[in-house]
């Protein structure tokens, strides 16, 4: 199965549900499940809901083969967890898509290191490169809320 989360943000992300159809299409696949937030666009051939509760995400985020998500750290960082292969697609602000392009950062850093696969241009085009992608494993940490914490404790004394 593959998953699609396009995250909450009250954004349209219509080039990226484009782009799906034309994989799907092209491929033939046939088990994609996307969850749209305020996205117009909705691709033929795809089960598309809205808004998912944090349970289902979760649920379809394990079920799935490949999950190809927008930029949102929320979004990959949960997916890298779970050492799924993941295609990110940046977010631009060309488009109106996010105000600026932060997301090509995050995008470009993480598959640089190995963790995702950057599809910000053509999913299509690295759709390619899954079969031989092995996700390096998440070898990170958050430690902020923890450090938050500590600092709180420190203002509170």
């Amino acid at each position: 199965m593959i998953f699609i989360t396009l995250g909450t943000q009250a954004k349209d992300f219509s080039r990226l549900m484009k782009m799906v159809e034309d994989l799907v299409r092209e491929y033939g696949i046939k088990d994609v499940i996307a969850q749209t937030g305020h996205t117009q666009y909705i691709p033929q051939n795809v089960k598309c809901i809205p808004f998912v509760p944090v349970d289902q995400y979760e649920e379809y985020v394990s079920n799935a083969d490949v999950i190809i998500a927008h930029a949102g750290t929320g979004a990959l960082f949960s997916s890298i967890k779970k050492g799924k292969k993941v295609i990110a697609v940046a977010r631009l602000a060309k488009y109106g898509e996010m105000v600026n392009d932060h997301q090509t950062e995050i995008v470009r850093k993480l598959a640089g290191e190995g963790y995702i696969l950057d599809g910000t241009n053509s999913i299509i085009d690295v759709w390619k490169q899954l079969d031989t992608f092995s996700p390096r494993p998440c070898d990170f940490e958050c430690t902020l809320p923890q450090e938050i914490g500590k600092q709180i404790d420190e203002w509170l004394k």
